[in-house]
């Protein structure tokens, strides 16, 4: 089953990232499901894959109730999710104890989910573009263990990779899409 879930992180994660701005809303479901299956992962062991996709889903649907009503809200905790999933990644990678992850990661959350709220349309970019990157690496982790991450661990070399992969998807998205004002309405 993780096979196939890494394989469709890498598809999605790389239309997610180059193509994510007019997708996003349907990216938030997707988001939740991914996220949700990944941090089920990291609490429930892994002869528990049910109770991780079970996570996943029900964070699916939270985000799914949320996007369309409040997708400004959606706009900042993906931000949030993402800013979280940055700086523990990063915290990681520098072997911080296990409550230092934590506690860089708040930072980062509080940090993105202020700023992806209040440029939205900009952030729904960065959002897609940096998910989508994070998305195609982790599938790719099961291609060439030197990429590997998740599941506890980091990597200083995923996480380059999720930078330069991300910041190729911002700047494509950005050319494409930067006089839509889809969200900022």
């Amino acid at each position: 089953m993780d096979f196939w879930i890494r394989l469709i992180a890498i598809a999605l994660g790389l239309l997610s990232c180059f193509y994510g701005y007019p997708l996003f809303r349907f990216f938030l479901v997707l988001a939740g499901l991914f996220y949700g299956y990944l941090y089920g992962q990291a609490f429930f062991a892994e002869y528990h894959p049910l109770l991780a996709v079970l996570m996943g889903v029900g964070l699916a649907v939270i985000l799914a109730a949320l996007a369309y009503p409040f997708w400004s809200i959606g706009v900042g905790a993906i931000g949030a999710a993402l800013g979280f999933m940055i700086l523990a990644e990063l915290a990681l990678a520098l072997n911080l104890p296990h409550i230092g992850v934590i506690l860089v990661g708040v930072l980062g959350a509080v940090i993105l989910g202020f700023a992806f709220f209040q440029a939205r349309d900009f952030f729904v970019m960065v959002a897609t573009a940096f998910n989508g990157a994070v998305q195609t690496l982790y599938g790719l982790g099961v291609v060439h263990g030197a990429i590997s991450f998740g599941f506890g661990q980091g990597n200083i070399l995923a996480f380059v990779g999720i930078v330069i992969l991300g910041s190729l998807g911002l700047a494509t998205q950005y050319a494409m899409f930067k006089e839509k004002r889809t969200y900022s309405r």
